[in-house]
């Protein structure tokens, strides 16, 4: 603004001048004017190139605010980077630790796992062990339990003999009652004959022996019967569960027994007859000899055959004896069967068990084999 003044007041002076200096001045104005022109070019160059400075400046001042904003924004991205980068030095140290952690438990859990890998093996092996032992003692167990079924076939058969020889016995007994019958015949007959020749006096007191003798025999019967019903007593309560058999050889041995008592009561009563037909008859001096010795030899005979009766009872009852006590032992041995047998299927289970289920518990299975086993030990010994 100031230098347009200027030329304007430097254009006034010079019109108010003559012609000539208008002319001098012209063409010195003229150069002035180039001068001024070139100045004013220079001016407005310089002006320009002020502006331009302020604007430069303005732009210096706005990039140096731009600048600060930016140091500002660049040193909170620092600080931020710089707390980051903390944070990722604690979250890389955190991450060491856990790596640390993780490795020391990693390695923890493979030496857990070689321990347990080895308690495994030994487990195995033990178990391998214990199956042999168990097999073992299965296979003892089985030769008991078959040693036990010979025993069990050798009383079987031990039965059958005693049976047999109590058939033998009875028929032996028929025999005998045969004998008895065709004696009591012949004496009944030889009575008979001699029934007109008897003394009336001996013939009551005869009469009442007879009586008395029957009594006796009935008392005895009566006394039998009793003793048998009560023998029949003691062995249902004893024997309430013993076999079908065992029952029919009893009953087979106590007729015998009765028909052995039948016995002795008819070879009694053929004594008594046959006293009353010899020794009633009236005594003569033809009849003395023969009648009494006929008489003794049919009272030895009689005799004899009450001896042989006697020790056919006595026979008898030592057959019945041994049959109790056999069919005891059958009994005992059946149970014992049993009881093995439900020992073995136990102890099989106990072998499947222990020989599928590998997760049981080692301690378990070796103290219920170690049962099986002592349970087994004992049996044998009981039954040995």
């Amino acid at each position: 603004m100031e230098p347009d003044r200027v030329i304007r007041g430097h254009s006034s002076g010079l019109e108010m001048s003559s012609e000539k200096e208008r002319e001098a001045l012209e063409e010195a104005g003229d150069e002035e004017k180039e001068v001024k022109e070139e100045k004013i070019k220079g001016m407005k160059e310089f002006l320009n190139e002020e502006l331009e400075l302020e604007e430069l400046r303005a732009q210096m001042l706005q990039l140096l605010l731009e600048l600060e904003e930016a140091q500002d924004t660049v040193q909170k991205h620092e600080e931020n980077f710089l707390e980051l980068q903390g944070l990722l030095e604690e979250e890389r140290l955190a991450s060491a630790h856990q790596a640390e952690a993780f490795t020391r438990q990693i390695q923890h859990l493979q030496a857990q796992l070689r321990s347990v890998q080895t308690e495994i093996d030994t487990a195995d092996e033990e178990k391998e062990g214990e199956l042999l032992v168990a097999r073992e003692e299965l296979r003892a167990a089985e030769e008991a339990a078959a040693e036990r079924e010979n025993d069990i076939a050798s009383l079987q058969e031990e039965l059958c003999r005693l049976r047999a020889e109590i058939s033998r016995l009875e028929d032996t007994g028929q025999e005998y009652e045969l004998e008895m019958v065709t004696l009591r015949a012949e004496i009944e007959m030889k009575s008979q004959s001699r029934l007109q020749q008897r003394k009336e006096g001996d013939v009551g007191q005869l009469l009442e022996e007879c009586k008395s003798l029957k009594e006796q025999c009935q008392m005895l019967q009566e006394e039998n019967s009793r003793l048998n019903h009560r023998l029949q007593l003691l062995q249902k309560r004893s024997s309430g569960g013993s076999c079908v058999p065992l029952k029919e050889e009893e009953d087979e041995t106590e007729a015998s027994q009765t028909s052995i008592s039948q016995m002795n009561c008819r070879l009694v009563d053929a004594g008594i007859q046959k006293n009353i037909s010899f020794e009633g008859r009236p005594v003569t001096p033809s009849s003395w000899t023969g009648g009494f010795s006929e008489i003794f030899s049919l009272r030895d005979q009689l005799k004899q055959t009450e001896e042989v009766a006697t020790h056919m009872q006595t026979e008898c009852d030592g057959l019945r004896n041994e049959l109790q006590n056999m069919r005891e032992m059958y009994e005992t041995s059946q149970k014992e069967r049993a009881e093995l047998e439900l020992e073995l299927l136990r102890f099989r289970e106990e072998v499947e068990r222990t020989t599928d289920g590998k997760e049981v518990d080692l301690s378990h299975r070796s103290l219920a084999i170690l049962e099986c086993k002592q349970s087994l030990q004992t049996k044998l010994f009981t039954k040995s």
